[in-house]
């Protein structure tokens, strides 16, 4: 199986620095292709740092802030129609600037077979829509149910819909063709998108195991998407247990000695 890392980065380019040489060390050889969505104005100081570390850097232009943090996948679509078309892979991996793995990508993704989607915190939405900003509060929710209309009469969707995080994910080939080639609304966010999707490419998910349980305090000492940061001492414990291998989100330098 041919695989890539698509490296999601837009700030602290010593930080990003410090990702690369991990990946590379954990797997040894792997193509690692850049999308930045930081401030343009910004690009040439990553340029500088990063060069020699990933083959190619393709930026998100003139989106807001707001844009690029709810609509990676949008951008995941932009990017496979101009660069990813022509790469050979038949999986990529996406890693966030601030997400550390600590093993191989191999070994962490090992479960989930080449043809299926790896979705962190991969669950049924009627499980954790109640508690979930992204379908309990407004406007969110009236954009999700706008976009759970629309697929029903595009795609003809009758399934039960599914709910994921946004870090960690993995997509076979596959998943990147028939997404660049539908039809793919501005409305909700890719945590909900990139499962819907999948369903109406009759493609299988499975949980990449990283986000053990939604809505759990201890659970965010680990891993989190409410920008509470990681202590170092947790994943140092856990790389002495041999315990978990993600960690997001952590943004400051790692020791690779630790890995």
């Amino acid at each position: 199986m041919e695989k890539i890392v698509i490296f999601r980065f837009h700030k602290h380019p010593s930080i990003c620095l410090n990702r690369l040489e991990l990946l590379n060390k954990l797997n040894p050889g792997i193509e690692i292709y850049g999308i930045y969505g930081g401030e343009e104005k910004d690009l040439s100081k990553f340029e500088e740092t990063l060069r020699g570390h990933l083959k190619h850097i393709w930026v998100i232009k003139n989106k807001t802030n707001d844009w690029k943090w709810q609509n990676f996948d949008l951008a995941l679509r932009d990017w496979y129609k101009e660069i990813g078309k022509d790469i050979t892979f038949d999986r990529a991996y996406i890693v966030e600037w601030d997400l550390i793995l600590t093993d191989s990508l191999d070994n962490i993704y090992a479960h989930i077979p080449k043809e299926e989607l790896g979705l962190t915190g991969f669950n049924k939405l009627s499980l954790v829509e109640k508690e979930w900003d992204w379908v309990a509060e407004e406007p969110s929710r009236s954009d999700w149910l706008k976009l759970l209309e629309f697929v029903k009469k595009k795609y003809n969707y009758s399934l039960e819909p599914n709910a994921s995080l946004g870090p960690g994910l993995c997509l076979p080939r596959e998943f990147l063709e028939k997404y660049s080639e539908a039809e793919v609304p501005e409305l909700c966010h890719d945590e909900l998108r990139v499962p819907l999707y999948s369903q109406i490419f009759n493609l299988k998910c499975k949980d990449t195991g990283f986000y053990k349980k939604w809505f759990d305090d201890d659970e965010k000492k680990y891993f989190n998407c409410v920008n509470r940061d990681i202590d170092i001492e947790i994943i140092k414990t856990e790389i002495k247990n041999n315990g978990r291998k993600a960690f997001h989100p952590f943004r400051k330098l790692f020791h690779l000695k630790l890995s």
